[in-house]
């Protein structure tokens, strides 16, 4: 091969080389311009489908004891969601202190005089509203709500495995706490859990609470929310979770919580 053909076949190979670049270029252009901002974050195409339903589970914290919580809710516009939704939260009276029969060691810890257990049955009805949409896989949705309706204190009696006749005890039998004639001579330990579900006392009360809601999840149809704020719940009585001899009972209670939740959401 002579000097002007290897010449030819370079600057053919240039000229090629000069016009495939571009075309490329232009076509990945093309198809970049054919996905939206959404498509591009999200690859689904459908982040900008108006969301109308959506329903939550999750675990409640607050500052006297645990729970759960659902919800569901109803899409008014964009930035409004109508909420439903029931807690259900057990109740850790501040002053409880467990103890054990120091000479039996088997026996199980119990509080002394403490009368019931208190769980806390809330259905409420809400409003929650949207200050900052999620526009990205790892942003965060932002929201503040509130929530308000009825309140159940449910108080289940508590039983006491009883030593006979004194210490040593010649056996135990299961009874229901009695403050003036259940000493801590003669209490062995607490009794299964399961003693006293048939004699609930439930007491009537109202429930409210405002809180910041930050939604994290990575997938548009499967969210995962932190919320946080404060909960009131009053009753017309004092719940009776401590002898009046032994501590105060109270009618209000005031607590701190936090949840986290996870759901689905969807359009009809």
């Amino acid at each position: 091969m002579d000097g002007r053909c290897l010449r030819f076949y370079l600057v053919v190979a240039v000229l090629v080389v000069g016009f495939v670049e571009p075309v490329q270029q232009v076509r990945a252009q093309g198809t970049t311009a054919s996905l939206t901002g959404d498509q591009a974050v999200y690859r689904d195409g459908k982040v900008n489908i108006p969301l109308t339903d959506e329903y939550q589970v999750g675990a409640l914290f607050h500052t006297q004891g645990i729970g759960i919580t659902l919800r569901r809710g109803y899409y008014l516009n964009a930035f409004v969601i109508r909420n439903v939704g029931l807690d259900l939260t057990y109740f850790k009276h501040p002053k409880e202190i467990q103890t054990t029969n120091p000479v039996y060691e088997n026996g199980r810890p119990y509080v002394f005089g403490k009368l019931n257990t208190l769980q806390i049955l809330r259905l409420w009805f809400g409003k929650q509203n949207l200050h900052a949409e999620k526009l990205r896989r790892d942003a965060v949705r932002f929201s503040t709500f509130w929530k308000g309706g009825v309140a159940l204190g449910v108080l289940k009696p508590i039983y006491l495995e009883i030593g006979y006749p004194d210490i040593p005890y010649d056996y135990t039998a299961t009874e229901r706490y009695d403050p003036d004639a259940h000493f801590s001579d003669n209490i062995y330990g607490r009794a299964d859990w399961s003693n006293g579900l048939d004699e609930l006392t439930l007491v009537p009360g109202l429930h409210a609470t405002y809180g910041l809601d930050f939604e994290y999840g990575d997938e548009r149809f499967m969210p995962k929310s932190l919320t946080t704020g404060v909960s009131i719940d009053a009753f017309l009585v004092e719940p009776e979770v401590f002898a009046a001899k032994f501590e105060q009972n109270n009618r209000l209670f005031v607590t701190l919580f936090a949840t986290f939740e996870v759901g689905r959401n969807w359009t009809r």
